[in-house]
Order: structure tokens, then C-alpha cells, then sequence
């Protein structure tokens, strides 16, 4: 088992109201209805509302990746290694998680020289997984773990979706998008080496048949297209129940006592509820997750870790992203079995 010393998450400062996105939203939409108050969700985005909304090219949007992403990277990374009681320069190994944005050098460049690692730590970019990212990076961390359990891996988790939206793309794709997704970013420090908290044990990856055109991004001259089908969740439903029953079986989990979902939004979060017949307060963390800060694509998950009560017990973490891939890893609370 590998273990989550700590976390950390960072917000930009402005904050989108969901009456004020609507009301915004309406230039380019101008059908659109209220916000029912069952689908309310605050968002933070790294510039005025204003901004968000503007057009603008694909350099201008990669400027401002570029000065907002690295930032809210360190917020983040500092907060989780100050939880987890660990030096920057005790971190061994890297692994750096964003689809909304493209750096050369990657950012975890930038990030180690800023908090002062050493040298030759490892550095892993991922840069193509969207959602299900930061899911996809804590199973590698663990796999690194597994070979080298005295190592600390720092995963960071940072997107900038606001960056994405298109004023002159009046797609239902892109008009779901600014409704959910939201800035931010999250970090947390894992290593092998504790024998209590909260402990990844497992991990697996699945990828749906027939499904890699419902979910991603098309890279046109003018940015970043987002392609969100709204067959998603019918996908989600129509496959979870046996990737999680084949992974249970595999790894002889016979019990769950909490959940952490990649808060992906409203119809998600049914579509799990109803493929694995849980209850209705069984994802109320990750629900809460989404209403406070709507959905931050490959940080998400890191979010709904982080806000995990203390809950002792076995717990299954899930994220879903471009393929569509299913990411799935056992959690374990507690003293080690």
C-alpha cells in the first residue's frame, strides 16, 4: 500500500456565482433558463467574468495558462507538502497532471526550481488523460511506490478550463462546459512509508469500446474545442457495475465504507448511484465537492479525497476521462491490514 501523507488545494480569486454565469451566458444563449437551485454550482476562474467570456487566440489562451497555471501548482504543492510534514527537498519524484494547457518545458520545471527540489528528482507530465488525470497519476505514484517504498511523490493536479470556452461556439458541448467546469488546483504527497491514514492499495484502468469520440478536445486554429457528448453518463452507467465487480473480484474487496468520485456533475454522479445501487448519501462528499467548485477536470478527484471525512474502512475512488476511461483505485483507512 502507498499512503496520502497530505493535501492541498488551490483556488483562483474570482468567483463565478450561478445566477452571474447564467445571466452572462444568455449573450451567447440567449434561451437559456434560470439555474434550478438543484444545479447550483460556484466556480472560481483565474480571471473576471468579463474575461472568461472574450474571445481570444490560441497563443493568448496558452499566455494565460502559462501565467496562472504554475502559480496555483505551487499554492497547491505547498499546502499539501506543509499537511504532510514534508521538505520540498525531501520530494524524490514528480508527477504533474494538465489537459487544459501545453508548456514546454512542462511545468513541473518551473515548479521545482520555485519551492527548491533537488535536481534529480523524477519528473512525470501528463498531459492528455483530462478528467481522469489526477486519478490516472495517483496509480502511477503507487506503482512507484511499490518498487521504491521509502520515496515521496508529490502529484499536482491543475487546470485552467475557463480558458477553454469559446464565445463564438454556440455547441451544446460548450455550453454544458461553462456551466460545470471551474480553475483550480490540488496536490498531495504519497509515499510508502506510513502505516496508518488513508493508504491507496490498488489500481486499475478501463477503457470503454466504442466511445473515444464522445469525450475530449478538438485543437482548432482558435484554441481548445471541448467534445462532451451527452451520452457520457449512459456510457459511465452502462459500464461501471462490471469494471467495479471485475475489480473487486481481482483484488477480494468484499466491502466499501465510503466513496470518492471525480466530480464530473449531477448526471455523473446519478449514473454511479445508479450502476452500483448506492445510496443516496454514498457520494454526498463528491456532490458537495462539485456544488462548492464545480468541475476541475483532473483535479477533481484530488478535491474529493481531500474532503473525505475521517471514515475508517475500504473506499473505491473512480474518475472517468477521454477514451472513455474508467480509473478506479482501492482505498483503505486505518491501521495497515
Amino acid at each position: 500500500m502507498s499512503a496520502f501523507l497530505g493535501f492541498g488545494t488551490a483556488l483562483p480569486e474570482h468567483v463565478v456565482e450561478p445566477a452571474a454565469a447564467v445571466a452572462s451566458l444568455r449573450r451567447v444563449w440567449p434561451r437559456l433558463p434560470a439555474a434550478s437551485p438543484s444545479d447550483a454550482v460556484t466556480r472560481h476562474t483565474v480571471e473576471p467574468l468579463e474575461g472568461v467570456l472574450s474571445r481570444r487566440t490560441l497563443s493568448q489562451a496558452m499566455r494565460a495558462y502559462a501565467d496562472h497555471a504554475p502559480r496555483l501548482a505551487e499554492q497547491a504543492s505547498r499546502r499539501a507538502l506543509a499537511a504532510a510534514g514534508v521538505e520540498p527537498s525531501e520530494i524524490d519524484m514528480v508527477i504533474s497532471v494538465s489537459c487544459t494547457g501545453y508548456m514546454v518545458p512542462s511545468l513541473d520545471v518551473q515548479l521545482a526550481r520555485e519551492m527548491g527540489m533537488r535536481a534529480d528528482i523524477i519528473r512525470l507530465p501528463i498531459t492528455e488523460l483530462g478528467c481522469s488525470g489526477g486519478s490516472a497519476a495517483i496509480a502511477a505514484a503507487h506503482r512507484h511506490l511499490t518498487a521504491y517504498p521509502r520515496a515521496h511523490v508529490l502529484v499536482v493536479a491543475v487546470e485552467v478550463c475557463s480558458l477553454s470556452f469559446r464565445s463564438d461556439d454556440r455547441s451544446l458541448d460548450n455550453l454544458t462546459a461553462a456551466l460545470v467546469f471551474g480553475d483550480g488546483a490540488a496536490a498531495t504527497v504519497m509515499s510508502g512509508d506510513r502505516a496508518d491514514g488513508l493508504h491507496l492499495v490498488n489500481a486499475a484502468s478501463r477503457l470503454v469500446p466504442n466511445s473515444s469520440s464522445v469525450l475530449g478536445f478538438d485543437l482548432r486554429d482558435s484554441g481548445f474545442h471541448i467534445v462532451l457528448d451527452r451520452r457520457v453518463p449512459r456510457l459511465v452507467e452502462a459500464s461501471l457495475a462490471g469494471a467495479v465487480a471485475d475489480f473487486r473480484a481481482r483484488h477480494r474487496i468484499d466491502s466499501l465504507d465510503f466513496y470518492a468520485v471525480h466530480a464530473g456533475g449531477p448526471r455523473i454522479f446519478d449514473a454511479v448511484q445508479s450502476a452500483l445501487r448506492l445510496g443516496d448519501d454514498a457520494l454526498a462528499v463528491s456532490r458537495r465537492v462539485f456544488r462548492e467548485v464545480g468541475n476541475l477536470s483532473s483535479a477533481s478527484i484530488l478535491f474529493s479525497l481531500a474532503a473525505l471525512p475521517e471514515t475508517p474502512g475500504h473506499g473505491l475512488a473512480m474518475a472517468f476521462g477521454p477514451g472513455v476511461t474508467i480509473e478506479l483505485a482501492h482505498l483503505h483507512r486505518g491501521p495497515r491490514d
